[in-house]
C-alpha cells in the first residue's frame, strides 16, 4: 500500500516578483528583497528562479550559499560569464551546472538584440567545498513520460527533466533519506493528488513512490531530489 506523501505547494502567482526593464523575475523561495515567511527554501534548495531577458539585456547572480547553479534556457540562448573569465553560450536542450563558493557572482547575458529570452537558475546548496567546475548538461526529451536525469550521478541531489504526453503517467520512486521538489515548466500535472498548473511547485516527502500525471499534451516537468533536512517540515 503506498505511503500518503507530505506536500507543500508553492503557487506560481504567490512567487516573489522584481521586474525592470532588464529582467523580470519570479523567486519561489525567500531571496534578495522578497521576503515571507512561508517561502523558506525546501532543503538545501535555496533558490529557484524563473526569469525573462530582456533583449541584448545582462544581469548579476550572487551566490548566498556554497554549492551548484544550474542554469536551464527555456526559449533561446543565454550567455553564461564568470569570475574566472569562462564566456560560454548554453543552447536550449542544454543546462550548465557550475559549482560556485558563497558570495561568488556570475553573468548571464540575452546574446540576442531583438527578443527576450527564458531560462530557469536552480540553486543548492552544499556543505563541502568542491573544485570549481562547469559542466554542461545534456537534455534527452525523446522518450515521452520519463524523469531523465540531467546531473551526474555522484552528487548528493538529483536534477531530472520529463517531458509527457496528454495523461501519461510516471511514477518516481525516492528513498526515505530524500525529499522531492517538482516545478510544472508547462502544461499541467496531477502530482501525488495534487493538481498543479505552468510554473507552480511541490515539495514532497514521506513516501517511496511519486505518481506523476500529465493533463495536457507536451506538458514538462523539472525534479530535483535532495537530501531530507530534519529541521525542514512540511505543512
Amino acid at each position: 500500500m503506498k505511503t500518503i506523501s507530505q506536500g507543500k505547494i508553492f503557487l506560481s502567482d504567490q512567487r516573489g516578483t522584481i521586474e525592470s526593464e532588464r529582467i523580470k523575475r519570479h523567486s519561489t523561495f525567500n531571496f534578495e528583497s522578497f521576503y515571507n515567511p512561508a517561502k523558506e527554501p525546501v532543503g538545501n534548495l535555496y533558490a529557484l528562479h524563473d526569469d525573462t531577458l530582456a533583449p541584448g539585456a545582462l544581469i548579476n547572480f550572487y551566490t548566498r550559499e556554497q554549492g551548484y547553479v544550474l542554469i536551464l534556457p527555456i526559449t533561446g540562448n543565454i550567455n553564461y560569464i564568470d569570475e574566472q573569465d569562462n564566456n560560454i553560450d548554453i543552447e536550449v536542450g542544454k543546462s550548465l551546472m557550475a559549482f560556485l563558493e558563497k558570495d561568488s557572482f556570475i553573468t548571464l547575458k540575452n546574446p540576442f538584440e531583438d527578443t527576450s529570452i527564458n531560462y530557469v537558475i536552480v540553486a543548492v546548496k552544499v556543505e563541502e567545498k568542491q573544485p570549481n567546475s562547469l559542466t554542461l548538461l545534456d537534455i534527452d526529451l525523446s522518450e515521452l513520460n520519463k524523469m531523465n536525469l540531467i546531473t551526474p550521478t555522484n552528487r548528493a541531489f538529483k536534477i531530472s527533466i520529463g517531458r509527457f504526453k496528454g495523461r501519461g503517467e510516471n511514477n518516481y520512486e525516492i528513498l526515505s533519506s530524500s525529499m522531492l521538489y517538482c516545478f510544472v515548466l508547462a502544461g499541467a500535472f496531477e502530482i501525488d493528488g495534487r493538481l498543479l498548473h505552468d510554473r507552480d511547485g511541490i515539495a514532497l516527502s514521506a513516501t517511496d513512490l511519486i505518481e506523476m500525471e500529465a493533463l495536457s499534451d507536451n506538458a514538462l516537468l523539472l525534479t530535483i531530489e535532495l537530501p531530507k533536512q530534519s529541521s525542514y517540515i512540511l505543512f
